[in-house]
């Protein structure tokens, strides 16, 4: 595949809050039918029907691991007590498209080892195809885990694009081994609390802030073993709170997400949710300066700090988020965004409908733009990809593959009408450049 598009820097335009309206409601109306090949086999089988992205695991990715001998007394997630004794051929990493604008929701899988990391919109969402958001979640949830335990569980910041798919996890997983969440109370974010923290909790799941964690305090670690090859390192941005009841210290709860590096052999994955630069915050009080605070925290810890073979970008690739200073420092060679498709009545700094969105040019540009020693990374959309499952030994490459859109993107702009949907699977790279969207939106 050829390399990625460079982007042309138009002018700026920024949306703020990302937090679509809660629901506990689920609907299961309308069932997927997930293929027999989603997964199992070996590699190769694996991969066989997979896109090779053409990036190969740099040596410089790597994070090195502990060994230690299992000793079911030391802590758990420590190297000598892993989450789960799974061995594994390769990595799996699942980003689910969204039902609607904005949305992580994210799934990896090792082996039998599995790790979730925030659920998208809320679970009563639809897509256009009329297929329920909550469906595809649960039914991929119970085809990738199917003896029904989680390992770990991730919520990255109380926003509900990124809890609001709970009650899909809740009625697909019996158990899940360790959560590590943002760990302060937080409005609607306690619906997540109630029904997902508290209850796996009440039923044995140890459970970690991520202050306790980067501080190593109340049996937090700042490394987390799931498997004796695959682990994260948890990294502090200076804005996680000790102070529960009281909540986060800013405004902007974005700047409160939390951060780490996923390491599977060689290769390495960077997450911070939507983690961001927004020292104003949203409401005229107080913000934060995440991903700079990030940076200079954790700037000298080369050993676990450095570049990366793949990263989600901050904030659906908001203008805010993927700084230079960020950049500079993990130079990853992947890029997957979250963002999914806003309504056609959406309208933000003179454009509206698909264009009114993110992913913003500004932060594109700055994935795009060679920095002090990087290269343009791949980037890869759901919005354009669908479903996209990435899979990777750790040693050698990475593959990919996208799945049909459930969702239409159509909407119009002040330079004209996206009168399209935005892309198939057949070929991502020029898929991407002949969308509507593309060339309306960010004037390829």
């Amino acid at each position: 595949m050829k390399r990625v598009f460079p982007f042309v820097l138009l002018g700026a335009f920024l949306l703020t809050a990302c937090e679509p309206r809660d629901s506990t409601l689920s609907d299961t109306s309308s069932n997927i039918s997930v293929g027999s090949d989603i997964i199992g086999g070996s590699y190769e089988e694996r991969i066989s029907t997979m896109a090779d992205t053409g990036i190969a695991i740099d040596a410089l990715d790597k994070t090195e691991k502990e060994v230690a001998s299992f000793d079911e007394l030391a802590p758990l997630g420590s190297a000598a007590h892993p989450l789960s004794n799974s061995s594994a051929e390769y990595l799996e990493i699942l980003t689910f498209e969204q039902p609607s604008q904005y949305g992580d929701a994210y799934l990896f899988r090792a082996g039998e080892a599995t790790i979730a990391m925030d659920f998208g919109h809320p679970s009563n969402y639809k897509y256009t195809d009329q297929t329920s958001y909550y469906s595809e979640l649960k039914n991929t949830y119970e085809t990738y885990i199917d003896d029904g335990h989680l390992d770990l569980l991730i919520l990255t910041h109380p926003h509900g694009d990124h809890y609001g798919g709970y009650q899909a996890l809740k009625d697909a997983i019996d158990s899940v081994g360790m959560i590590v969440d943002y760990g302060y109370y937080s409005g609607g974010g306690e619906n997540y609390r109630k029904d997902i923290r508290d209850y796996y909790a009440d039923k044995g799941s140890a459970y970690h802030r991520i202050y306790d964690n980067v501080n190593e305090i109340d049996g937090g670690q700042k490394r987390t073993y799931i498997t004796p090859d695959l682990f994260i390192d948890w990294l502090d941005a200076g804005y996680y709170t000790e102070n529960y009841n009281d909540g986060p210290v800013v405004d902007d709860i974005n700047v409160t997400s939390l951060a780490g590096i996923l390491a599977y052999r060689d290769f390495t994955f960077f997450f911070s949710g939507d983690l961001q630069d927004n020292a104003d915050g949203y409401y005229g009080n107080s913000g934060g300066l995440g991903e700079t605070n990030l940076v200079a925290i954790n700037g000298e810890n080369n050993d676990i700090f450095h570049e990366v073979t793949m990263m989600k970008a901050a904030h659906h690739s908001s203008s805010k988020a993927n700084n230079d200073i960020l950049l500079n420092t993990l130079e990853p060679k992947l890029v997957t965004i979250s963002a999914g498709a806003p309504s056609p009545d959406t309208s933000y700094g003179g454009k509206t409908g698909a264009c009114a969105g993110h992913p913003h040019l500004q932060a594109l540009s700055r994935f795009l733009t060679k920095g002090q020693k990087r290269v343009a990374p791949k980037i890869y959309l759901n919005f354009v990809n669908g479903t996209t499952s990435f899979v990777t030994d750790g040693l050698n490459k990475v593959y990919m593959e996208g799945s049909p859109l459930k969702m239409s993107y159509y909407g119009t702009s002040t330079n004209g009408t996206v009168s399209q949907t935005y892309g198939s699977i057949e070929d991502i790279y020029n898929d991407i450049l002949s969308t509507e969207w593309a060339r309306v939106c960010h004037g390829l």
